[in-house]
């Protein structure tokens, strides 16, 4: 087992089982940042699903992809799988399919990679600030704050094997090179706030 197909399976088992129960969802979500309505905000809600987050459309990430900056803990905590599956490539045929039917046009990438790298804005902030941020995450047990964890580790491995790559090579970059990359440097900076304002060992 590679270390992609570890994550996926640790991102599987600490998450199994976690429903919504009363917390925003992806579509009421959505209408939070719409700034529509309380009524219209509980029609957006019957849209949602709140049982099983495997049941959640691709499709629907896409169209809701601002939804990350409006949940609450519990529904942080219920749609997190999903986000980071679809980050590290899990449903690519599925995105390739959607996309070929022009499905996507107009979409916004859900891109959870960047939700979870704004920890460092607010690591200068005062305490209040930081808990605006960290508040989302509040309900996340050991196992699933860990799985935030080895995903930034993932996308730093990630860009250390392009380092290493051929392709890498050929255009005269060094392994050691990668230190110095913007991307890692800020996915480095993300990792050190995580475990620092979360206490994960």
């Amino acid at each position: 087992m590679n270390k992609k197909e570890e994550l996926i399976q640790e991102i599987n088992e600490a998450f199994k089982g976690v429903k919504l129960d009363n917390g925003i969802g992806l579509w009421e979500a959505q209408g939070h940042d719409d700034r529509v309505s309380d009524v219209e905000c509980k029609k957006l809600r019957a849209k949602d699903e709140k049982e099983d987050w495997n049941n959640i459309p691709l499709i629907h990430l896409y169209q809701c992809s601002s939804s990350l900056t409006f949940f609450d803990a519990k529904g942080m905590r219920f749609h997190t799988p999903m986000f980071l599956l679809y980050a590290i490539g899990v449903f690519q045929k599925e995105q390739e399919e959607l996309q070929k039917k022009g499905l996507l046009n107009g979409c916004s990438d859900p891109d959870i990679e960047n939700r979870l790298q704004t920890i460092t804005e607010y690591a200068q902030d005062s305490l209040e600030y930081q808990q605006l941020y960290t508040e989302p995450f509040s309900l996340f047990s050991g196992k699933q704050l860990k799985c935030i964890i080895k995903f930034l580790e993932f996308r730093l491995s990630e860009l250390e094997m392009y380092y290493k790559s051929n392709d890498a090579k050929e255009i005269g970059l060094l392994p050691t090179a990668v230190k110095y990359n913007k991307d890692y440097m800020q996915l480095q900076e993300a990792l050190n706030c995580w475990i620092h304002n979360f206490k994960i060992e």
